[in-house]
């Protein structure tokens, strides 16, 4: 059988680390299924991949200032891009006919380009399932509301995807009550829990011993893909060389500026670290949770993946959020804060003196209470793997015949999705 996952990754770094942890499960757990990824993310030759997966490189992309899509490198009109991206995931279903698709947030896909190759599946390829990754949160309900009127998003969700994979918990923000969902698309929905990495695979100890820390505290800063970070790591640098330019430095720090930072901003931060200082400043790393779960404090942004491995690790964390042009971060943050998991400054109120405060308070504090045993889910991935099984062989499946998908063991809501007739 083939798998393939569409992962647009117009912006940042989260879509394809949730995507390929994900199909490392699906990897791991069916045996015979081989996968292939559609992504446009400019990283994904820097990840170990599953064994049997492929990819399938998508020109890439990004947000200017006002929030809207771009090329990121071709010198074509956004409008030419996506015509060109539309052809490759429309080709790359219609002669790879997979099993199963799983598209990760974006139902119609970026600016609509999704929908032809769904509308390819539902009518000559009608066996196949499609399934959409759902994030813990997608943004302000007014925002979500307006975004999914324009994209058709509520009749994609009932007439053309057969199940809705929500990669968080309904405890934390529930999409169905925020966002108004129908009950035949509540049906639909299988909430997963948290998607993220779980385990290093270098312990604490020996990622502390590589960093030679000069003490014996270690505060990790990372905006993640770091498109829109460079004003978070510019006020911890100026903290640190406030607070430390004249006397020995109260922790060390690991500052990951992100490889889609622009050039000149991350040549500035690099040229700020300084033994002195105990800064080390580094664009990239494949081993972040590693260097994660080493640290005794993590300062970030408020990006899905990030926060998702710092509650695994059971690690303290200040969140300065984003705000434009989705307010997903700020609420996400908001929403753990408020179950004493995180701490959150927001970006308006964040300067030297705050930071600082906030890092001396948080260094003091024991760990957070852990997240499992306030019942938020991070195990996932393992759970949208036994989903994928269950949809696929839960039930009698042949090439014209609907699929039932039963809930897998654990699950809490029970559901039976037929195939529809109705048009994408």
């Amino acid at each position: 059988m083939l798998i393939m996952l569409y992962s647009h990754d117009s912006y940042g770094l989260g879509h394809i680390r949730r995507s390929l942890e994900i199909a490392t499960h699906l990897s791991e757990s069916i045996p015979d299924a081989s996968l292939i990824m559609l992504t446009g993310s400019m990283q994904a030759h820097a990840y170990a991949l599953p064994e049997r997966m492929e990819y399938i490189k998508l020109p890439a992309l990004t947000k200017d200032s006002g929030g809207q899509y771009c090329s990121r490198l071709l010198p074509h009109t956004i409008d030419i891009t996506l015509k060109l991206r539309q052809r490759i995931i429309l080709e790359s279903v219609r002669n790879l006919r997979p099993d199963i698709l799983l598209v990760d947030k974006a139902p119609a896909g970026i600016r609509g380009e999704l929908l032809p190759a769904l509308q390819f599946l539902k009518t000559k390829s009608p066996s196949t399932r499609i399934i959409l990754g759902m994030r813990d949160i997608e943004d302000h309900p007014d925002h979500v509301h307006a975004e999914w009127a324009k994209s058709g998003t509520l009749p994609l969700l009932k007439n053309t995807y057969h199940a809705i994979l929500l990669y968080g918990s309904r405890a934390i923000y529930d999409p169905v009550k925020e966002y108004g969902l129908s009950s035949g698309i509540e049906k639909k929905l299988i909430a997963c829990g948290y998607v993220g990495r779980t385990q290093p695979e270098l312990s604490r100890e020996r990622i502390r011993e590589h960093l030679q820390l000069q003490t014996d505290r270690l505060v990790l800063v990372t905006p993640g893909g770091g498109d829109d970070g460079y004003p978070l790591l510019k006020t911890y640098v100026s903290m640190v060389k406030k607070r430390f330019g004249s006397k020995r430095p109260a922790f060390d720090t690991l500052l990951v500026t992100g490889p889609l930072m622009d050039a000149r901003k991350r040549l500035r931060l690099q040229q700020a670290a300084n033994a002195e200082l105990a800064l080390t400043v580094t664009d990239f790393t494949p081993r972040l949770y590693e260097y994660l779960t080493a640290a005794d404090l993590v300062v970030s942004m408020g990006g899905y993946n990030t926060i998702v491995e710092i509650l695994a690790a059971n690690q303290r964390g200040i969140i300065v959020p984003r705000i434009h042009p989705r307010l997903e971060q700020c609420i996400r943050a908001e929403r753990l804060a408020a179950k004493g998991l995180l701490d959150m400054i927001h970006p308006t109120k964040l300067n030297p003196n705050s930071l600082f405060r906030a890092i001396e308070h948080s260094l003091q504090q024991p760990r957070p209470p852990r997240s499992q045993d306030i019942g938020i889910a991070l195990d996932g991935a393992a759970n949208v793997s036994r989903a994928v099984k269950q949809l696929f062989l839960g039930g009698q499946r042949d090439k014209t015949g609907p699929a039932h998908l039963r809930r897998p063991a654990g699950f809490h809501l029970a559901a039976s999705v037929a195939t529809t007739g109705s048009a994408v």
